[in-house]
């Protein structure tokens, strides 16, 4: 299945809001940016499902996040 990035930002912010105690401060339905506001320990959990949720339903890649 191919999404474009616009949808693979709504279904992100969605997953994001979902399963952590986070807000979303803007999405970019062109370049399929998201921002996700809250606590370091919160964004970190909410962009763990992100990236499970879309690699189990879309096998999309798993990229390693680092703290730079």
């Amino acid at each position: 299945m191919t999404i474009t990035p616009s949808e693979a930002s709504i279904i992100a912010g969605d997953i994001a809001t979902k399963s952590s105690n986070v807000t979303l401060g803007f999405i970019d339905r062109f370049s399929g940016s998201v921002v996700i506001i809250g606590e370091v320990s919160e964004v970190e959990s909410a962009l763990k499902a992100v990236v499970e949720k879309l690699h189990d339903l879309l096998d999309f890649d798993i990229p390693k996040i680092t703290r730079t």
